[in-house]
């Protein structure tokens, strides 16, 4: 039987119903009989249980996996209000998904990524072709705070077959870090890394949608700790970047935060641009009275050599980088693609004038589509499984 997918939404406001539809539509829309597995996403508005009760109401038995998420994109919908909600329905004799997780991300992210690697090597998946990665971005609401991503793939990464493709993202109810939840199979958790590996007769190819460009010549971070960065080249970090970026007539430093962002180029030093080599770390805060910038991630490290990027997100960019993974893959059967895209990237929050999910759409054409909007997006860089900032990154599914 070839592999089907079923892609579903919904932006009613009653949870319950939001979910009854959206996976009413997926099997319609994948004239699925057989539902074998289930990605999940809600709107960080909605009641997780009642949205995965309306869920289960039409498939109680399908493993399941998914969380909260900024937004939603499907091949006709892009919708980021905080009611939409997603499902993609699997029915496949080639495909299969595994599903693990692990809890109390928030205490300590190594460990948790640790024992999740370790869950995954104990599960014993036969070849597996690619991983998926989701965690709660939100480690509490007051004060704000995030969970690292970089000590979790630290300890995650080893578990793993050597340079298995991955993709994922940090889940993100809404620009207020509030309170996420995580889906494992029938149960609402939170706090919890999942990892999703995927085996059969298939392949799993991403690409890194970055839209930056380094505007600088390298810059060497001085001081740091944890995620924040004091000092870049012996002067306050604001200082710096002021300067680089005319003083501070031309930028208000309340503009830093979602916007200053800092690129550290895994590839050749001194060779051609390559955006595919490039972890880009955003900007969340600025700690005005120490004149320091507040980090996504924690690594940021004193010597770590970086350039500042500037945003250069353009339709034409988007085609082409996308029609170069399709020829990739012109010999097999894709059979669905995932877009996980960062809640700044959306049109009212990214600077640029148009909605690059509208780009991604156009570009994918007939092949199903799903997607979220994420605080944090994950994909390799080089060798080694990397969080990223003002990211999209796009996968495809194919049948050998």
């Amino acid at each position: 039987m070839k592999t089907k997918v079923g892609i579903g939404h919904s932006n009613q406001t009653d949870s319950f119903a939001a979910g009854k539809e959206a996976t009413e539509k997926a099997l319609a829309n994948g004239k699925i009989e057989r539902s074998d597995f289930a990605l999940i996403f809600c709107g960080g508005k909605h009641n997780p249980q009642e949205f995965l009760d309306g869920v289960n109401a039409i498939i109680p038995d399908c493993e399941k996996a998914g969380g909260t998420s900024f937004g939603i994109i499907t091949n006709d919908f892009i919708g980021y209000d905080g009611f939409e909600v997603g499902v993609t329905i699997f029915s496949s004799d080639k495909i299969k998904f595994d599903v693990y997780a692990e809890g109390d991300i928030n205490l300590n992210e190594f460990k948790a990524g640790d024992a999740l690697g370790k869950k995954i090597k104990a599960g014993g998946v036969k070849d597996p072709v690619a991983a998926m990665v989701f965690y709660d971005s939100s480690k509490q609401q007051n004060p704000p705070m995030l969970n690292f991503a970089t000590p979790l793939f630290a300890a995650l990464e080893p578990h793993l077959p050597k340079g298995i493709p991955c993709a994922g993202g940090g889940f993100l109810a809404d620009m207020r870090l509030s309170q996420c939840y995580q889906f494992v199979n029938n149960k609402v958790v939170s706090q919890h890394v999942l990892a999703i590996l995927i085996s059969g007769d298939c392949q799993f190819d991403t690409t890194i949608l970055h839209g930056c460009h380094p505007c600088s010549d390298y810059l060497t971070i001085t001081k740091a700790e944890g995620p924040v960065v004091f000092e870049i080249d012996g002067e306050p970090a604001v200082d710096k970047i002021h300067e680089l970026l005319g003083g501070k007539e031309v930028v208000d430093v309340k503009d830093f935060a979602m916007n200053v962002t800092l690129g550290i180029n895994r590839g050749d030093k001194f060779g051609d641009f390559q955006e595919k080599d490039f972890a880009n770390r955003l900007t969340l805060a600025v700690d005005e009275p120490n004149k320091a910038l507040v980090m996504f991630e924690p690594d940021l490290t004193n010597g770590s050599e970086v350039q500042l990027m500037r945003r250069n997100l353009e339709p034409d960019y988007l085609q082409s980088v996308i029609s170069g993974v399709k020829d990739q893959i012109s010999n097999l059967n894709p059979v669905y693609s995932f877009y996980i895209n960062c809640g700044g990237r959306a049109r009212p929050f990214s600077g640029v004038g148009f909605e690059d999910a509208e780009e991604v759409q156009k570009a994918v054409g007939d092949i199903p589509l799903a997607g979220f909007y994420s605080g944090v997006e994950v994909a390799r860089v080089g060798e080694f499984l990397q969080p990223l900032d003002w990211t999209g990154v796009l996968c495809f599914l194919a049948e050998k």
